[in-house]
């Protein structure tokens, strides 16, 4: 058998020669060498554009959200307060790389030439930024104390320009509408129209006092007079005053116990001042602030409150190739009661059914291609046993078994259809290699959520994707090599005297 094999590749190899190709065949077998290849270099590309739209759509949603989310479980309370021992539990899991807070409520942005509905999200020392960094247009993500992020397709709907400023509605919080001027620091751009339609940006603390998560306390000073004020309390809050004695340490007094004072700004005078209220569920939330004196007036500094504990929830991203649904079961069995997971698949359902579609898409334009490319290496073939039946005739008559002589026109479609696969591999890569340099063939982002076709080569896919199709293109060439059996050796050598 190995000889037999052996003698049928090495005969398949002379008649692949264009020496012992005759001229009226060969343009057949040319043309279903091209139908091979431009088959294969579809396929290519086809699968290239979808797992580059996976990947990139993907990536996109996770930058403006994570990979999974973990927040409150009632969904009436839009915060939870952060536990570094959690975090650092979870941080800690298989799978996970990183996990970081993140703050958002709804928000209307403000100019002269319109209003706009936005999420604003909060930016801080802690919050992961690589991902907008990417995007950046204009500007920079130095927000400071006043400064706010937003997409080109905001800042061109409302006219703003960079150093502008406008005016953010928070939405929610103990007040409804907290209403602050920003000035415009930079701009962003995605391609994910979606979601740069959606996201601005603005310093977390300021998210963090509006939302009223925890008790906030302001100061109101007149000369001698003082008058404390709290937010986010359930009920009135009870006032703590300590006076900072002659030797350092802090002292309860009793000169001032409720929320308004009378105290002379003596030079050297320092109070600090807490607060405790109740949340939502009877939980105690307290703030604290230190008054001091300078120049003769008073001044005061936030120690640290409740709110400042307080975030949306917390941003798990995964490791790359990380099971999204067993990590995601880890860090539910992490969680303390009333916490809750929300994957990137629950948050996006629609956006990640639409990528799934696209599988299909391309298990059909595979199959076609298959198809045509079995079709037309039919007819090439059975072309090809029509022009060699002389030959045919010869070898039956020297004593080739049938079985081998099929071989011989076997073997000679698999080279046609390896040679096929290989310059639709070149042409294939080439393009895709052209689309990802230059970004030649863009998009309508409104239909197709981004600008330009995203291109990504999965090796492994697209191997194991040309060794089956090679494989059936390769069976299917028995069916055709058949037609051998039916030449008569015979009738073959008296056609060609």
């Amino acid at each position: 058998m190995p000889n037999s094999t052996s003698l049928s590749q090495k005969i398949a190899k002379r008649l692949g020669a264009k020496s012992s190709t005759a001229s009226w065949s060969r343009p057949v077998v040319r043309i279903a060498t091209v139908g091979v290849t431009i088959g294969m270099a579809l396929i290519v590309v086809a699968t290239s554009i979808v797992h580059g739209f996976q990947q990139e759509v993907k990536e996109l949603v996770v930058g403006f959200g994570s990979d999974m989310q973990v927040l409150h479980a009632d969904n009436d309370d839009q915060k939870i307060q952060r536990r570094p021992d959690i975090e650092v539990i979870l941080a800690g899991l298989d799978g996970v790389r990183a996990v970081h807070p993140f703050y958002t409520m709804p928000g209307i942005l403000e100019s002269q030439s319109g209003v706009k509905g936005v999420v604003a999200k909060g930016l801080n020392d802690e919050t992961t930024q690589a991902f907008l960094e990417r995007f950046v247009v204009e500007g920079s993500l130095s927000l400071g104390e006043d400064g706010a992020v937003l997409s080109v397709h905001q800042a061109q709907r409302l006219e703003l320009v960079i150093g502008e400023r406008f005016t953010v509605y928070l939405v929610g919080g103990p007040n409804g509408f907290r209403p602050r001027n920003f000035r415009l620091v930079g701009t962003y751009r995605t391609g994910l129209l979606e979601y740069d339609q959606e996201f601005m940006f603005l310093p977390a603390a300021w998210l963090q006092e509006s939302a009223g998560w925890g008790l906030e306390m302001q100061v109101i000073t007149d000369g001698a007079a003082l008058e404390l004020r709290s937010y986010g309390s359930r009920t009135a809050p009870t006032y703590q005053w300590h006076k900072r004695s002659s030797s350092g340490p802090w002292e309860t007094t009793r000169e001032v116990v409720g929320a308004t004072a009378s105290l002379v700004p003596e030079p050297g005078a320092e109070f600090m001042v807490t607060a405790v209220g109740q949340d939502a569920n009877e939980r105690i939330i307290p703030d604290s602030i230190r008054l001091y004196v300078t120049d003769s007036a008073w001044g005061w500094e936030r120690l640290g409150g409740s709110w400042q504990a307080a975030c949306s929830g917390l941003e798990v991203y995964l490791d790359p190739g990380a099971e999204l649904w067993d990590v995601e079961a880890q860090v539910y069995d992490a969680l303390p009661i009333g916490w809750r997971t929300e994957t990137v698949l629950q948050q996006a359902p629609e956006m990640f059914t639409w990528l799934g579609m696209l599988d299909l898409n391309v298990e059909i334009i595979i199959g076609l291609m298959v198809l045509i490319s079995v079709i037309n290496m039919t007819s090439a073939l059975l072309i090809l046993i029509l022009e060699r039946r002389p030959m045919v005739g010869m070898l039956k008559a020297l004593g080739m078994p049938d079985a081998q002589v099929m071989r011989v026109f076997f073997w000679q479609a698999v080279r046609i259809i390896g040679r096929g696969f290989l310059w639709g591999n070149m042409a294939g890569l080439g393009l895709v290699f052209l689309q990802s340099s230059t970004g030649w063939v863009a998009l309508n982002p409104e239909a197709y959520y981004l600008d330009v076709v995203p291109v990504r080569v999965d090796a492994w896919y697209l191997v194991g994707v040309e060794m089956l199709a090679f494989a059936s293109c390769a069976l299917m060439m028995w069916l055709p090599s058949l037609a051998s059996l039916r030449i008569r050796p015979a009738e073959a050598l008296r056609m060609n005297r």
